[in-house]
């Protein structure tokens, strides 16, 4: 065996198993006692014999110290292989430390965990942090949180009345839902730009469709059945030169925290919508929306809540006031333990940069990068085919690979602790999505596809 076959296998060994529900046995536990038993009856094992036999290996398998220490903050990676970091990430040390602090706070201070908590100052940092995350700024643009991508997308969407929306087919099944629902709102338009048989949709195409009554191009960065990553810069442009007024509304749910998105450079028609449970690693909760300022007074939000009044705590009755900021856009109290969370992933993620997550993020490309190129040659050599012949570039952080009987060969890699996920095209027939990650290594890539060409 190769060293990468062995410390493979080693991880296969370690996966996860079936363990009974820790919060079910709390809802049964009869007295404190049993409280307390059920409380600790589900901790993951630490995955040590991976982690041992890849710095024994290390050498063989091209992995520098600085490699090593930054995987070793994601002990989950280990339980079996994980290639579905599209889907849902799988957390470091730091998300689930970071939740913990905060509701530690809570006991800590009871009502004065708003201010001696630290929980505003939580809120601002997360708007800092994502503004960084994106690209962008807080002197150009702000950070709205929301529960999601989805209620981020509406609530952007609902300030515009009328007119016409440009999106791909491609875009992930939420876009279709909230652009028909705005046009039925709104009695707007929509233009649908179909997408190629490989999955890709030409930049020419989507310049095409902006016309001068356009008011907003909503597009998903990389589509979630192919990989493909949309020229931002060029659709930027050209929405500038074609309707300076209309919107480019990204939704980087696919690509935030793997492909940097520069908010700010591409210009103030410019708007982000993510969360953080993907590649981001986070929880589910951590949505945003990173806005560009102009946009304050353009879009005119119809929902409401003690949260986006100017002065929440003033508790002011009567009409709400907003303020002409970020704070608009929101509603009730905030997700501050999703937040948290993803706070807690993004430090994590800056720790193979000194701290610096804009580097982060350039490390992050480039690995996830390289990782799908091995993945595209180890397709090659086991004659699988992946959807899309495009350089890498233009690809996410994952690869498509074709099969005929995808929910079969999906439970048998995942039985096997090999986690994909499969989405279907015509039927059983349909892709095998397959990603790396920024702590991911080659040797897990090349055993996924192995196991992907003995189990076709």
């Amino acid at each position: 065996m190769t060293a990468g076959q062995r410390v493979a296998a080693a991880q296969l060994a370690a996966k996860a198993h079936e363990r009974p529900s820790r919060l079910g046995a709390m809802l049964g536990a009869k007295d404190p006692a049993a409280f307390r038993a059920a409380m600790a009856g589900g901790a993951l094992p630490a995955p040590g014999e991976p982690a041992r036999l890849r710095r024994e290996l290390a050498g063989e398998l091209g992995l520098s110290a600085a490699d090593l220490d930054f995987r070793d903050l994601y002990p989950g990676l280990d339980l079996g292989i994980y290639a579905c970091s599209h889907s849902m990430g799988v957390p470091s040390l730091g998300g689930p430390t970071a939740v913990a602090e905060h509701l530690e706070q809570v006991s800590l201070h009871g009502i004065g965990v708003w201010d001696d908590g630290a929980w505003v100052e939580l809120m601002d940092r997360y708007r800092e942090r994502v503004a960084e995350l994106v690209g962008g700024n807080l002197t150009d643009g702000d950070v709205t949180w929301f529960p999601n991508a989805s209620e981020a997308l509406c609530a952007a969407l609902e300030g515009i009345d009328g007119g016409t929306l440009v999106f791909t087919a491609g875009h992930f099944t939420t876009g279709h839902y909230v652009h028909h629902q705005w046009a039925q709102n709104t009695g707007g338009k929509l233009v649908e730009v179909p997408v190629e048989a490989d999955g890709s949709v030409p930049t020419e195409r989507l310049v095409a469709a902006l016309t001068p009554d356009v008011r907003v191009l909503s597009i998903s960065h990389a589509l979630f059945e192919s990989g493909w990553i949309q020229d931002l810069p060029a659709l930027a442009a050209a929405l500038r030169e074609r309707c300076p007024d209309a919107l480019l509304l990204v939704d980087a749910y696919q690509t935030c925290g793997t492909v940097p998105i520069q908010a700010a450079a591409l210009g103030d028609n410019v708007a982000v919508v993510a969360a953080g449970h993907k590649q981001l690693r986070s929880a589910t909760g951590a949505g945003f929306l990173y806005l560009p300022r102009r946009w304050y007074k353009v879009l005119a939000p119809k929902r409401t809540g003690w949260w986006n009044h100017r002065a929440p705590f003033a508790f002011e009755k009567g009409p709400v006031v907003r303020a002409e900021d970020g704070t608009r856009f929101r509603s009730g109290t905030p997700t501050l333990t999703a937040q948290a969370m993803l706070l807690g992933e993004l430090a994590a993620l800056a720790t193979r940069t000194g701290g610096d997550l804009t580097a982060a993020l350039a490390r992050s490309r480039t690995v996830t990068q390289g990782l799908v190129g091995t993945m595209i040659a180890a397709c090659a050599r086991h004659g699988l085919t992946v959807r899309g012949d495009w350089p890498l570039e233009r690809r996410g952080a994952f690869v498509c690979v074709e099969v005929d009987d995808g929910p079969r060969v999906n439970a048998a890699l995942g039985a096997a602790g090999i986690r994909v996920d499969f989405r279907p095209r015509d039927g059983d027939r349909g892709w095998l999505r397959v990603s790396g990650n920024s702590a991911g290594f080659a040797y897990e890539l090349e055993a996924v596809i192995a196991a992907i060409a003995h189990e076709r």
